[in-house]
Parts: C-alpha cells; sequence; structure tokens
C-alpha cells in the first residue's frame, strides 16, 4: 500500500471525527435549548443518517491485515486499543460527569460507572460495539464470509427495536463493519477517477434519500429504513477523501481521531458551559462553531502532548508500537 492510499484513508477519519464532534456539539447545544428549529433538526437527522457508520466501515479496513498474526494476536491487540481505552475514558467521563452534574447538560450518577461492563456511557457506546465485532470476527476466522449473514440477522432484528442503546447499536452498525472488514481490498483501491463519479452521484442520493427517510420513532436513523442514506454518505465521504487525498489537517485529526474521539465531549460541553456564564447572546451557529472548534482543537493539543511524552499507549490512544503523530505535519508537506 503508498503512501498516498493510507493518507487518503486517515483523512477519511478527519473527516468523520469532525462530523462526530459537529455532531455532539449540536446536540449539546438542542439539550440546552440554544440550537431549536427545523434547519437544526435536519442537520441532526442528515449527519446521524451516516457519520457512525462511516466509522464502522473504516474501521473494518484494517481488520483483514490484522487477523494475519492469529486470531489470538487480533483479540489481544484491540483489547490494547478498543477495550483498554473504553473502560478507562469511560471512567474518567463518568467521574467527571458526576462531579460536573449542574454545569452541564448532563445528571450522570456514580451508578453508571458500575455498569459500563453492559451499558456504556455515551459516547463510547462504539468503542463497545467495535470490541464486540473484533471478538467475533476472531472467533469466525478465516471464515470471515459469516460476517454477512450474522450482520443481516442484526440489521432484521433492528427494525424490531428503538433508541439508541447498545442492543440496537449493535445490531444495527453491524453491517457497516462486515462491509469494511469483506470489501476492504475495493475500497483501499478506489482510485480519483471513480472517486470524480461517486461524489456528485452519492451526494445527490444522499439528499434524495433523505427527505425519502419515514420519520418514525426516536431514532429512525437507526432503522433499515435510513440504509440508502447511510451507504451514500459513506461513498461521498471516501470520495471526497480520496479526491482530497492531501490535507495535513484533515489527516492529522484523523490520526488523532482516537483522542478526539475520548475528549471531545469534554471539549464540546466545556465550551458551551464557558459560553453560557459569559451571557453571550445565544445565536446557535456561533456557539456551534465555537463549540466544534474547542472539542476538536483542545483534545488534539493533548494527543500531541502526549505524544511527546511518549503515554499514548499508555493511555490507549496508540497501539504499542506505534510513534506518536508529531505537530510538524503541519509545517512539511506529505510524502506521495
Amino acid at each position: 500500500m503508498n503512501a498516498r492510499r493510507v493518507d487518503w484513508l486517515d483523512l477519511a477519519r478527519g473527516i468523520g471525527i469532525v462530523l462526530v464532534v459537529a455532531g455532539h456539539a449540536e446536540r449539546g447545544l438542542a439539550a440546552a435549548g440554544i440550537a431549536r428549529g427545523a434547519g437544526w433538526h435536519l442537520f441532526d437527522l442528515g449527519l446521524y443518517t451516516f457519520h457512525m457508520p462511516l466509522f464502522m466501515v473504516l474501521a473494518g479496513l484494517n481488520v483483514p491485515g490484522s487477523l494475519r498474526r492469529g486470531p489470538r494476536a487480533f483479540v489481544m491487540a484491540k483489547v490494547w486499543t478498543i477495550a483498554w481505552p473504553y473502560v478507562l475514558w469511560s471512567l474518567v467521563q463518568g467521574v467527571l460527569g458526576v462531579e460536573l452534574t449542574g454545569v452541564t447538560n448532563g445528571h450522570a450518577q456514580w451508578s453508571a460507572l458500575a455498569m459500563i461492563a453492559w451499558r456504556p456511557i455515551s459516547p463510547f457506546w462504539f468503542l463497545y460495539a467495535l470490541m464486540v465485532f473484533m471478538i467475533v470476527t476472531a472467533l469466525v476466522s478465516p471464515r470471515l464470509w459469516l460476517l454477512a449473514p450474522l450482520a443481516l440477522a442484526g440489521m432484521v432484528a433492528s427494525q424490531w427495536l428503538d433508541g439508541d442503546r447498545i442492543g440496537h447499536q449493535l445490531c444495527y452498525q453491524a453491517g457497516f463493519f462486515a462491509v469494511g472488514v469483506l470489501v476492504s481490498a475495493p475500497i483501499r483501491a478506489l482510485d480519483t477517477r471513480m472517486a470524480l463519479v461517486i461524489l456528485p452521484l452519492a451526494v445527490a442520493l444522499w439528499c434524495a434519500a433523505l427527505v425519502m427517510l419515514p420519520l418514525t420513532g426516536d431514532t429512525p436513523y437507526l432503522m433499515p429504513a435510513s440504509l440508502p442514506a447511510a451507504w451514500c454518505g459513506i461513498a461521498a465521504a471516501l470520495a471526497l477523501s480520496r479526491l482530497i487525498a492531501r490535507s495535513p489537517l484533515l489527516i492529522s485529526l484523523g490520526r488523532a481521531s482516537m483522542t478526539i474521539y475520548v475528549l471531545h465531549i469534554l471539549g464540546t460541553a466545556g465550551a458551551r458551559a464557558a459560553l453560557i456564564r459569559m451571557h453571550l447572546p445565544p445565536h446557535a451557529a456561533t456557539y456551534w462553531i465555537i463549540c466544534t472548534a474547542v472539542g476538536l482543537g483542545l483534545p488534539w493539543l493533548a494527543h500531541q502532548g502526549f505524544g511527546r511524552m511518549g503515554v499514548l499507549p499508555v493511555l490507549g490512544l496508540a497501539p504499542r508500537n506505534t510513534p506518536a503523530i508529531p505537530a510538524v505535519i503541519f509545517m512539511a508537506p506529505l510524502r506521495g
């Protein structure tokens, strides 16, 4: 695999993490009664149709290569890079959530920390689900094709579930992870000519699918009817990433995506609370831009600091044999 192809997949993760932070910033403002109106509701619905499925597909892309070390080594590596950060950062955010109750929108309780083995603290359901998928993948290896019927069964079951609890997320998201695993080679082989064709078509179809999405239940974006919008959004994001190919900012955000993911809620919530306490006029768009920027920027800076201290692996934010990504990426051109 050449360097450019690695870069564009990191860039896709960068786009994905920007969308995750933007979505949580918007939801925090909505819960605070600041982001109101049909426009914000449509933004929320459109974003949530595909931004977490995109991460599931991206997570599946590296699985075939990682499995070459054997199922046992594969699972042990995932324990370090998925299960450990899930436990550690769930505890960190859970404790802070309890201590900051009344300052932020949340009303966290100590009992939530005792239930993380089966009830993830938001937004760590993603890591919980990902670890489950990795264990299942190791169990069926080398018959990875078995992921397809298992994912299909999960998708069928999801139509009778509602809300965003972990059981529903596991059933609905399994298909995206399975596609990332099973179609890894064609996705990695995506070239710019094909991306040029895919991007406008995917965007147009995503808009059409979003308009026709049935708005039933609490989470219509987690129902089988949302699949056309999900897959079109994923295709558009991947095609855009391949066309951009080299963006030092997005690539750096993508390589720090785990750190940003586990810390961004603290950034967005802290920024929102600070803006409210400063009695700034509650202009939703301004608040959203600031909260999103802080939710991305502070964790990125923390990632650079942890990297310089050599503690990224200890904190579950990088594999144990992966060197830190230096901040100089912003000043040096990337090699093709």
